[in-house]
């Protein structure tokens, strides 16, 4: 490679969630690219939206040709709520409730709380857990029921198939897409488009706590998040916590085994009520 120039990288923001105002929110920038002090920097122009070629998940394959996972023993549903709470200030959930850490972290309770840990009763309610038994394959259907805002899921713990998209609506003019094929296209981050819903699949073989959320982060701030809770039994018998991070919590006061509350069964005493958000009914079927 040639040392000669430095290079202009571009970069265009494509976000219709935020206003735009003239010099305080541009969707063009440049940042350089430097390999020698004084090399003079060669730029390229930018590409309009009109030159570029959008190209749909749906009909994609990816390289290792991972076959598509069925059958589907979960099906899951989970809506995009949102309220606004006062001074504006808006609260989000993937659920019926925004998502706010608790005492005890969830990876702490599955590890400590025997069979219970495959009872949602020992979650707070404000972790939106979702219990997942090893090795089924769970189709999530993320819905955004919003007409102005988009939101980004992204999933920790797995890489997703996108198998199929559509309208939340009836009567929407979208149209469903669904893939075809043998070997879906994967990602660990998707886009929700307003009035739209999307379906991945994943397999638990991935035994874990995974935190789900959107990728904004002020919208996951805000509580846009839920939380996997991936073959616990599994968990209690192949993984151990660090002896140093039990210390840490020693020292800082944080209780470390018990349900979300530090205590026994699905008392949370002591825990702040979560927030519920009123919306589109959720679902889990299977098991």
């Amino acid at each position: 490679e040639s040392l000669e120039f430095n290079y202009a990288l571009n970069v265009t923001f494509y976000s219709n969630f935020i206003a735009r105002m003239q010099g305080l929110t541009p969707r063009y920038h440049q940042v350089p690219i430097v390999y020698r002090d004084d090399a003079p920097i060669k730029t390229f122009p930018m590409i309009e939206d009109h030159e570029v070629k959008w190209v749909d998940e749906l009909f994609m394959e990816p390289r290792d040709k991972q076959i598509l996972l069925e059958p589907v023993d979960q099906h899951i549903v989970r809506n995009v709520k949102a309220l606004t709470r006062e001074l504006g200030i808006p609260s989000y959930a993937f659920g019926d409730y925004a998502y706010d850490p608790v005492p005890v972290p969830p990876l702490f309770t599955a590890l400590t709380t025997g069979d219970m840990a495959l009872s949602p009763s020992v979650y707070a309610p404000q972790l939106n857990a979702i219990i997942l038994q090893h090795n089924h394959v769970v189709e999530l259907e993320l819905r955004n029921p919003d007409s102005l805002i988009v939101h980004t899921y992204h999933s920790h713990g797995h890489a997703f198939q996108v198998v199929e998209s559509g309208p939340v609506h009836k009567n929407s003019s979208i149209p469903v897409k669904r893939f075809k094929g043998r070997q879906p296209m994967r990602r660990d981050t998707i886009t929700l488009a307003t009035g739209r819903y999307v379906r991945v699949r994943i397999k638990a073989d991935n035994p874990g706590v995974w935190y789900q959320h959107c990728h904004q982060e002020q919208h996951n701030f805000s509580g846009l998040a839920f939380t996997l809770i991936e073959a616990p039994d599994v968990m209690q018998r192949t993984l151990r916590i660090p002896q140093e991070m039990l210390e840490f919590c020693r020292v800082l006061g944080h209780p470390t085994q018990g349900n979300s509350a530090g205590r026994a069964g699905s008392d949370m005493t002591g825990i702040k009520p979560p927030l519920k958000i009123h919306g589109l009914p959720d679902s889990t079927s299977g098991s």
